[in-house]
């Protein structure tokens, strides 16, 4: 049985469509164990989960076969982005909070919101296009990820200009940010080192 359009995901579900979502980008079918690893959780907290959400109709999973997101799934997954990315704009640009810390704070509250505050919220923001970390806010599924290259992919003498900066990790947004390298920057790349 599917959600309406219109009913709200639990709190652990929306992160977890999220995170199938990214990883999707990367390999489909989403296998547990790399869910497991994105959500920091075990793995059988994470198949719990996706029984839950292949009953609701969010998900396709078969036990050893992998997970991929149904039509609404992907549309459920889109739509919790979009709000998390425009709470992460509203807690820098207005509360002023620094960016490695907009991650964690959107994640506390950006559920309980309505969908007429979230609409308020990025109107008042002036309708950004993306979030603190370089991420677009999307409309619809297509405007969500964009083609990258990491930092650490290249070599002495690159020269390249800074898209966006992984929210899930605050040590290195703090590091990032020490160095002046934010989404727009354009940087050099002179050595490579292994962070921490």
């Amino acid at each position: 049985m599917a959600p309406s359009r219109n009913s709200p995901i639990k709190d652990q579900y929306g992160e977890y469509l999220k995170n199938i979502f990214r990883l999707q980008q990367v390999s489909s079918p989403v296998s547990t164990t790399a869910l497991a690893e994105s959500m920091k959780v075990s793995p059988s907290t994470v198949t719990d989960a996706l029984k839950k959400l292949s009953q609701k109709g969010l998900i396709n999973y078969t036990p050893y076969h992998g997970i991929t997101l149904t039509t609404e799934g992907e549309r459920q997954a889109v739509k919790a982005i979009r709000r998390h990315r425009i709470v992460e704009r509203f807690l820098t640009d207005m509360l002023g909070f620094e960016w490695h810390e907009a991650h964690q704070e959107a994640l506390l509250f950006e559920n309980h919101l309505s969908e007429e505050v979230e609409r308020r919220l990025f109107v008042a923001l002036n309708r950004p296009k993306v979030c603190p970390h370089g991420y677009p806010i999307p409309s619809k599924v297509q405007d969500v990820m964009v083609e990258e290259v990491t930092l650490y992919s290249l070599e002495p003498g690159d020269r390249a200009e800074v898209l966006s900066v992984k929210d899930d990790e605050p040590e290195l947004l703090q590091f990032m940010a020490s160095m002046g390298i934010k989404p727009g920057v354009r940087v050099k790349v002179v050595t490579k080192d292994p962070f921490k």
